[in-house]
């Protein structure tokens, strides 16, 4: 017999896992911050992207044809972390991506990461952030749809 507490569990782990596509949480690829924005097209969202970044202190490291890539030097925390506490280079990496969902929405999604020396491309070494939720990031992205508005 199935307790009430097994289903809830059962359920919850479904939703946590993406098994109904409209109320997963974890998205593929894992953006700790994604928004649905509206706009005329995938360059105007790149633009508006690109001048909130730099506001914040981000340098544009990279572009394609449906991302962003920015730097910048990282804080202590992520310097203690990943650097070596002497000399080590560590920045702060976002790859945003912009998707098209059709019908003037695309959906942004931010990809933090922290880098040791970034500047060395044969040597840069790329750590991943694995955090389901980024209140940083999030904020940065509000602003994205607010100016879109």
């Amino acid at each position: 017999m199935l307790t009430p507490r097994f289903v809830r569990f059962v359920f919850c782990a479904m939703v946590l896992l993406g098994a109904f596509p409209a109320c997963s949480i974890v998205e593929p690829g894992a953006p700790s911050a994604a928004i649905t924005v509206r706009g005329r097209s995938s360059f105007e969202v790149q633009d508006v992207v690109e001048r909130v970044f730099t506001a914040r202190g981000y340098v544009v490291a990279g572009r394609s044809m449906d991302s962003l890539t920015f730097e910048r030097d990282a804080g202590k925390t992520d310097r203690v972390i990943y650097g070596n506490w002497v000399s080590g280079e560590v920045s702060e990496r976002a790859k945003v991506v912009i998707a098209s969902r059709g019908g003037g929405k695309y959906r942004v999604r931010c990809l933090p990461s922290v880098v040791r020396n970034a500047s060395d491309i044969s040597f840069q070494d790329d750590n991943r952030r694995w955090q389901l939720f980024s209140f940083h990031f999030s904020g940065i992205l509000r602003e994205v749809r607010r100016e879109l508005r």
